[in-house]
């Protein structure tokens, strides 16, 4: 619609420049209604020639924004799997230091534990006492 609303002043300027002659060739007169007939016909061509024009354009127009939207919707899909994907691995890592971390904690008692165990023994051994079996 906007392309039309542009294109009716220079219609208009074609109808007035064309009814005043200022497009007839100043070397050879012509009768008016020839000369008006050839004028009309010359303006009806590019009128249709200029409507196929802004047709075309209007097509144009309208693939490159629906290539457009597309290219959006497909970014933002990508963007949004991306950002999925971050927190999955986000989460993973997470769980594995926890994990690490319950695993070194459970070392840590088990080496605190044998540690305990170990000073009972080791006062038997030196004590000389039998160890009963």
């Amino acid at each position: 619609m906007e392309l039309n609303l542009k294109v009716l002043p220079l219609i208009a300027l074609t109808v007035a420049l064309g009814s005043t002659g200022a497009f007839a060739q100043q070397n050879e007169p012509k009768p008016a209604m020839q000369s008006s007939g050839m004028d009309m016909k010359s303006m009806k061509s590019q009128m249709e020639e200029m409507r196929a024009q802004m047709d075309q354009m209007q097509a144009l127009m309208k693939d490159a924004m629906a290539k457009m939207a597309a290219a959006d919707d497909a970014m933002k899909t990508h963007m949004e799997t991306e950002k999925a994907s971050m927190k999955s691995q986000m989460e993973l890592q997470q769980a594995v230091i926890k994990h690490l971390q319950t695993m070194t904690d459970h070392m840590q008692a088990m080496h605190e534990h044998m540690a305990m165990m170990q000073g009972p023994m080791n006062m038997q051994k030196k004590s000389g006492a039998p160890i009963e079996k």
